[in-house]
């Protein structure tokens, strides 16, 4: 069991999100950074889309009333008794002993998990909060969440080194595109605008979708607007202004606004992190090539998650002009 003694931003428990139910529009909701959630549970020695806290920029504070083990994802100062303790490494916490979260210092989304999960309520098949839709709720201070089941030795001292950390303190973040699906909907000047321009994300951003600024993107003479559509996490609408939006995981199912493209499935995570103020610049591939990307993606976290539950080594090995990661096995 965890107690909440501090809660100042907005901290949901999510997994790694609800599935099937869109037809009936519901969203899929889930991890904002899908890489950061997976590895901090891994750390703990949890499958990847084990329920854990999220937290928006500033993390809480908590209470353990049992020995538990624990890791939090982000670039934040983490103390345990006072104690500074690392981010992205796992630390064993005995009843009565309090955790404190920081502001991070780059990024928007940070994560705590803890050995065996959160228990929690599954609604449709997950526990991820979505306060629009009514599923889950926010976190309160006093709030007091029930840990799942989890043999605790070992499971401490895992560590991510740095160079496999995430860095979210660049200037510009560039996001991959498949164009489509309503590309008759903007003239070859508005999708050149589009690829080519740099754009900022507002303070109007949220789980439900990130709002950009910059140079108008052309629509063509069929205007904005379309027959209702789907939408799913990464799509990018663009309204009458021109200014895009970039759906994300607490996203409507449909909507009537022209789509120029959709973020491959892994740079997601990179929009996500993405602070009001900082810029964007938009690549486009085809599809097969953000296909590769998505099994390429995978086949990373597999191995992290091989290595680092079994208290293995990961580093990068650079040869020859590429980039390789290497694992080691106890």
């Amino acid at each position: 069991m965890i107690e909440l003694l501090r809660v100042p931003s907005l901290v949901t428990v999510q997994d790694s999100g609800r599935r099937g139910y869109r037809r009936l529009g519901v969203p899929v909701s889930g991890y904002m950074d899908d890489y950061s959630a997976r590895i901090v549970n891994y750390l703990v020695g949890n499958s990847g889309s084990a329920p854990l806290m999220e937290f928006l920029l500033s993390g809480p504070t908590l209470k353990f009333h049992s020995s538990a083990v624990f890791a939090v994802a982000g670039d934040a100062e983490v103390r345990l008794n006072g104690v500074p303790v690392e981010p992205w490494t796992s630390h064993w916490a005995k009843r009565g002993d309090v955790l404190e979260v920081g502001t991070l210092r780059t990024g928007v989304y940070g994560y705590v998990a803890f050995a065996g999960g959160l228990r929690c309520e599954r609604l449709l098949g997950s526990c991820s909060a979505c306060p629009r839709a009514g599923l889950g709720r926010h976190l309160m201070e006093g709030d007091r969440l029930p840990l799942g089941a989890a043999v605790l030795t070992g499971r401490d001292g895992r560590r991510l080194p740095e160079e496999l950390r995430p860095d979210y303190s660049r200037g510009t973040t560039e996001v991959r595109v498949i164009p489509g699906p309503d590309t008759d909907h903007f003239t070859d000047r508005g999708m050149e605008t589009f690829f080519g321009e740099t754009y900022t994300v507002t303070p109007e951003s949220d789980r439900m979708g990130y709002r950009l600024e910059g140079r108008a993107v052309e629509h063509s003479g069929k205007g904005a607007g379309i027959v209702t559509g789907p939408l799913v996490p990464g799509s990018i609408q663009v309204p009458a202004d021109g200014r895009p939006i970039i759906m994300m995981r607490d996203a409507q199912t449909t909507g009537g606004y022209a789509r120029i493209g959709t973020v491959a499935g892994p740079d997601l995570r990179l929009v996500a992190q993405t602070r009001p103020g900082r810029a964007l610049r938009f690549r486009r591939v085809d599809a097969e090539s953000a296909v590769e990307a998505v099994r390429g993606y995978r086949k990373l976290l597999e191995a992290l998650q091989r290595a680092l539950g079994k208290n293995g080594a990961v580093y990068r090995v650079r040869t020859g002009g590429r980039t390789f990661i290497a694992l080691t096995y106890p």
